[in-house]
């Protein structure tokens, strides 16, 4: 069995729902499985003991030693069985989600921001949604004001784009690209470490397309998924209590974005969160094979947004 992301509707999250899929989760044989291959349990006892505890061992999972960017996490090769029978548990945890919007329109589309192919990904993807199967009001892509290394650099230029500086103008580059928009933004605001572009009306039945680089909340490092939503929320475009919002990432990071997403927006702000993945012709055009540590890495960061999501509940679900 696959898990399901975990619902959240226009109006808020229904927070007995939510506890009972993030119990779900971390109570699963699938969970107890994995983490038994690296000396670990998962124990009996109310779900935050049990997630407590859990993501307390999953820092045998942190291939990024807390600050490592994700194409940098450590490799370790395992053995063909064993690697095969982890990579089959991660999937059934439910990582990737889906890549098939479940709805034909939403108010706001966030595209999340990342290094320079995923970027370019996320954008060809949500471009061809919007040509085809659905309607939005606005698109706004995230990103932070991380430089791009050398790496990035060397691929801008393989692949033809202007030159790129950070995160953000990554974004940049694939939103202007893929949604043909002008060189030009309509309008332009920014402050000491963000900045916020704007086109108006580009397309028919499409409000406006944004582009932030978000501010980070932590000095000295880059803005996270955390910052770029909040972001989002108090710069661009606070979400009303009817709006539906979707987020277009890709596997294996839809579970723990969409957590976040649900905390940071839906709780706070009421409304509506669907999060995909890019799909197959996207994966196959941007993306790479993932190591397993990678996946691994994305285990653990899908278990502390849940942990994240679950402190977040009120003790008991409001009456809906």
């Amino acid at each position: 069995m696959t898990f399901a992301l975990p619902s959240c509707e226009p109006g808020g999250p229904d927070a007995d729902a939510i506890a009972a899929s993030i119990g779900g989760w971390v109570t699963s044989p699938a969970l107890a499985e994995l983490a038994g291959y690296f000396g670990g349990t998962v124990p009996g006892g109310t779900v935050a003991a049990v997630l407590d505890h859990v993501a307390e061992f999953s820092a045998a999972w942190d291939f990024r030693a807390g600050v490592r960017e994700r194409f940098d996490t450590e490799r370790v090769h395992y053995a063909p069985a064993l690697d095969a029978r982890l990579r089959e548990l991660i999937a059934d945890l439910g990582v990737d989600g889906s890549a098939v919007p479940s709805l034909a329109a939403y108010d706001h589309v966030l595209v999340l921001g990342g290094g320079i192919r995923v970027a370019l990904g996320r954008s060809d993807y949500t471009a061809r949604l919007l040509g085809g199967a659905v309607a939005a009001r606005t698109v706004t892509g995230l990103g932070s004001l991380r430089w791009r290394d050398d790496r990035e650099h060397r691929e801008a230029l393989r692949l033809g784009l202007d030159p790129v500086e950070t995160e953000a103008d990554m974004m940049l580059a694939g939103l202007r690209r893929f949604l043909d928009l002008p060189a030009e933004p309509t309008a332009l605001r920014a402050g000491e470490d963000w900045w916020h572009r704007t086109w108006a009306a580009p397309r028919p039945g499409l409000e406006a397309v944004h582009v932030l680089a978000a501010a980070s909340s932590r000095p000295g490092r880059r803005a996270n998924t955390a910052d770029t939503l909040t972001g989002w929320a108090q710069t661009v475009q606070p979400p009303a209590r009817t709006d539906r919002v979707l987020l277009v990432t890709n596997a294996p990071y839809v579970l723990h974005q969409h957590c976040d997403a649900i905390r940071l927006l839906g709780h706070r702000y009421g409304c509506g969160i669907e999060t995909i993945s890019m799909d197959e012709a996207s994966l196959l055009e941007w993306g790479r094979p993932l190591s397993t540590t990678e996946l691994l890495q994305e285990v653990r960061s899908s278990l502390l947004a849940m942990r994240n999501l679950y402190l977040s509940l009120p003790a008991a679900a409001p009456p809906r």
